[in-house]
């Protein structure tokens, strides 16, 4: 990331580290969150994508802050169509999400009541 610094009326970009770092982690969070949905085993047999899950991560970010134009917003959006991330890319990529499988609560020994996690599935 790099920020506006001035000096003698002149107008220079500097490289700002504390902002750059995060972004990254931001970046890096994101990341992580995205790779835990359905889609994403989609797109673990489709490694073409990931340089757009990849661009949609970057530019999600960008446009969480306060510089982000129409544009980025507009990018953000298709992305998010092209990987499946929206009703629309869903459809668009044949993609339905399985409803997840509710199994019975069960109960163990001191008393506390144990669910088990749900199952998603991403259907091609």
């Amino acid at each position: 990331m790099h920020r506006w610094e001035f000096e003698d009326k002149r107008r220079f970009q500097v490289v700002d580290d504390e902002q750059s770092m995060i972004v990254a982690d931001r970046e890096a969070e994101l990341w992580e969150w995205a790779w835990r949905t359905p889609q994403a085993a989609a797109w673990a047999r489709e490694p073409w994508r990931w340089q757009t899950v990849a661009m949609w991560v970057r530019t999600f970010v960008v446009c969480e802050g306060d510089e982000a134009t129409a544009a980025d917003k507009g990018s953000v959006h298709r992305f998010a169509d092209q990987i499946g991330l929206t009703p629309a890319g869903l459809k668009e990529n044949g993609w339905a999400i399985a409803a997840a499988q509710i199994e019975p609560v069960t109960a163990v020994e001191d008393g506390v009541t144990e669910r088990p996690a749900p199952v998603r599935r991403l259907r091609a």
